[in-house]
């Protein structure tokens, strides 16, 4: 069956916003009509998603609802408080030429709906390049929501500051808690340091690249802004960190990823989950197993084995119930991972030996899959990664986190090591009641492979004369593009 246009898009980030002035702009030459003080709020948000869209991909499409109780005004996660009258500018601007609309519809009988679909007309594309308004800067609102409660259904919900009460792991014995007032700041800080810093890979195709899912990735610039979600309407679960470019670029690719024109190296926790569900039992995995806890007796070690276990590890401390995991795993294994475990389909495996043999391998742990009421172990590395971030935020050079493995800037390297070890020791110690001191942190990236064994002197010798950008043409591009961008966003702080 063709795949219906349509299909491709993204929807409507209620937060992104792109300059008044632009708004303005637009408001007087279209001659749109309305009340000017709410229009161009609304019109900065319609460009800003437009805008960004067409730049990621012509034929991208904005997913746009129609229904009224989309746009809650005085809701925490809608910042600019757009309201309903916000249909009506798309219909306006549709009515007039400027958008190309497809209103969607809801079948009551099978249930299958789809969100009406706009993009610029030529005529629109028109008015913005005479503006230059695709080369405009597209952000978040300045004050928008980072923390963020959703339900079961995913669904963002409405919290006090107070709801939130954690230990402040930068002062352990401090008999005041953090609530999500404090999460808040840290955060922003986080935010406004992306918000300054150009992250970006020079050698990533403009054209993008084919995901596993058939849909193109392109590096969107603005895509920085990070946020904490917390599940199940608590925040005792998750707590994770999500946002940012680099966090959905495929893995192959984040080697080639630049902060400020200066390489990067990626390090990483080794069986982060595996050591903390053995925590929870009492046992310092590294110190008293110490093998490879994705090694299966049956099978030949391999990176393919390893990666279907990871998957494993993930789903089994989140089922309810044996059959509830293997149907996850198989949703993996089939639909939305499938490239990648295409080996396992054209093998003959048997997923629910695996299974077995798995939980056998790590009896002493065994109590904690297929229950996942016991303990949130997302929370246990989110609180981990807060404190690399808070670390390397305070100390002004970001850290690029994608869960349980990060990014910096290749001179940190050591630095980042050292960080992660203490993070990990000191949140066991918090939250589990025993400190984990040896954990295994691996690196990634090519860039310093085999220079671990330099003296520090020396590796600072090779970094700079090496590894870091010259003066050459590119070097200079690099610094020119950096430049650039300070120009763009500024040196002051965005969020608030």
């Amino acid at each position: 069956m063709a795949q219906n246009l349509l299909d491709h898009s993204l929807p409507l980030d209620i937060n992104l916003t792109i300059s008044d002035e632009l708004a303005e702009q637009v408001y007087e030459a279209t001659t749109i009509g309305g009340y000017k003080k709410s229009r161009v709020p609304q019109l900065q948000v319609l460009l800003a998603n437009l805008i960004t869209n067409h730049n990621t991909d012509l034929d991208l499409y904005t997913a746009v609802s129609q229904a009224n109780s989309a746009y809650i005004p005085k809701s925490r996660y809608n910042s600019q408080n757009i309201g309903k009258s916000f249909i009506n500018l798309v219909k306006a601007f549709a009515d007039d030429g400027w958008l190309e609309l497809h209103t969607g519809f809801l079948d009551r009988n099978t249930g299958i709906s789809r969100r009406s679909r706009i993009k610029p007309t030529p005529k629109l594309l028109c008015l913005l390049v005479n503006l230059r308004a695709l080369s405009r800067l597209v952000t978040y609102a300045p004050n928008t929501e980072c923390i963020i409660c959703r339900d079961e259904d995913k669904n963002g919900i409405n919290y006090k500051d107070t709801d939130l009460s954690q230990i402040d792991l930068d002062d352990v014995h401090s008999m005041v808690p953090l609530d999500a007032t404090d999460v808040r700041r840290n955060l922003t800080a986080y935010n406004n340091l992306l918000h300054k810093t150009l992250i970006d890979h020079p050698t990533f195709p403009a054209e993008g690249v084919q995901m596993k899912n058939n849909k193109m990735f392109k590096i969107v610039p603005s895509d920085k802004f990070v946020r904490r979600i917390y599940n199940r309407s608590s925040f005792e679960w998750n707590g994770r960190f999500y946002g940012g470019w680099w966090q959905r670029i495929p893995k192959k690719y984040r080697e080639g990823i630049q902060i400020d024109g200066n390489v990067t190296c990626e390090v990483d926790f080794s069986s982060c989950h595996i050591v903390i569900l053995y925590s929870l039992a009492g046992i310092d995995y590294w110190e008293e197993i110490g093998d490879d806890p994705y090694l299966l007796d049956e099978y030949e070690q391999s990176e393919q084995i390893r990666t279907l276990l990871k998957v494993v590890v993930l789903v089994a401390v989140n089922a309810e119930s044996r059959t509830q995991a293997l149907y996850a795993i198989l949703d993996k294994i089939n639909r939305t991972d499938r490239e990648k475990f295409s080996w396992f389909r054209n093998g003959n495996y048997d997923l629910e030996h695996i299974l077995d043999l798995f939980v056998e391998k790590h009896k002493p742990i065994k109590d904690s899959f297929f229950n996942p009421d016991d303990i949130s172990i997302s929370a246990i590395d989110a609180a981990i990664t807060e404190f690399i971030i808070n670390k390397f935020t305070k100390s002004g050079s970001p850290v690029l986190a994608i869960h349980d493995s990060f990014l910096t800037d290749a001179k940190s390297e050591e630095t980042l090591r050292e960080t992660m070890q203490e993070a990990f020791g000191l949140v066991t110690e918090v939250i589990l009641g025993k400190r984990i001191n040896k954990t295994k942190v691996k690196f990634e990236g090519a860039n310093m492979a085999g220079y671990t064994h330099l003296l520090r002197t020396d590796r600072d010798f090779f970094i700079d004369m090496i590894v870091m950008p010259k003066i050459t043409e590119d070097g200079r591009k690099r610094i020119k593009d950096t430049e650039a961008h300070k120009l763009l966003v500024g040196t002051d702080n965005y969020y608030i």
